[in-house]
């Protein structure tokens, strides 16, 4: 599988589908976050692809596709400035996105439970997928992973260790079993971060996970 194919696969996962080559829509509203106007993905093959909001005008979506080809990612002034001289408020989100390895041993400190489980309500992990996977300690939750989204294709991973017990490689282990669940089903688990969150992109270094793209959302500034 290609890193474009990677890219709409996550892309559904945040509700979003195609309603043409270089268009898309809201399918379904898995957040509280509206329709991107834009979504820039610098994909692993260094190439760059642009999806427009189906709300743009032909003519602001046509001042945007010409302004792609400047960019030199991830600075993506040309497009800002069409929108900004268009008085339309902008927030920016950029995000790295990576698969997982193949997994072939379960560790035994790694258990699988239940998203109603009083230990994982307690832990925070509750509301999400149903099968959490855990690291405890005493009787208590000190890490897991869980699907913060997942659809029939594929699966997000969250995963915290409480911090007292960081820097153990228990986040490793949690995130290596959730990841092995979602692979013996056939179904894609990506790993994703904002570029500034500097943890995250350790932890994701040290799954020796695989970039294959990189995301930069433009959504409206929500009314203050």
């Amino acid at each position: 599988m290609d890193s474009l194919a990677y890219l709409r696969l996550q892309m559904g996962l945040e509700g979003i589908g195609l309603a043409g080559e270089h268009t898309i829509k809201q399918v379904t509203r898995v957040t509280s976050e509206e329709l991107p106007l834009m979504l820039l993905a610098h994909l692993s093959e260094r190439n760059l692809i642009a999806y427009f909001s189906e709300f743009l005008s032909f003519d602001l979506r046509a001042q945007l596709s010409q302004r792609v080809s400047y960019i030199r990612f991830p600075k993506i002034e040309p497009v800002l400035d069409v929108l900004n001289s268009h008085k339309i408020d902008i927030d920016t989100g950029h995000y790295k996105t990576y698969i997982f390895p193949p997994y072939t041993e379960a560790d035994p400190a790694v258990t699988c439970l239940s998203g109603h489980d009083p230990k994982v309500q307690s832990f925070g992990f509750d509301g999400f997928a149903e099968q959490v996977y855990v690291i405890e300690n005493k009787g208590r939750i000190i890490s897991a992973c869980v699907s913060v989204r997942e659809d029939k294709n594929c699966g997000e991973a969250w995963v915290y260790t409480d911090p007292a017990y960081r820097r153990r490689g228990l986040a490793k282990k949690a995130a290596g079993a959730w990841a092995r669940s979602l692979i013996s089903i056939g179904k894609v688990p990506f790993y994703s971060h904002k570029i500034e969150n500097l943890p995250s992109a350790r932890l994701a270094a040290a799954l020796q996970l695989q970039p294959v793209f990189e995301e930069i959302s433009i959504t409206q500034a929500s009314s203050r």
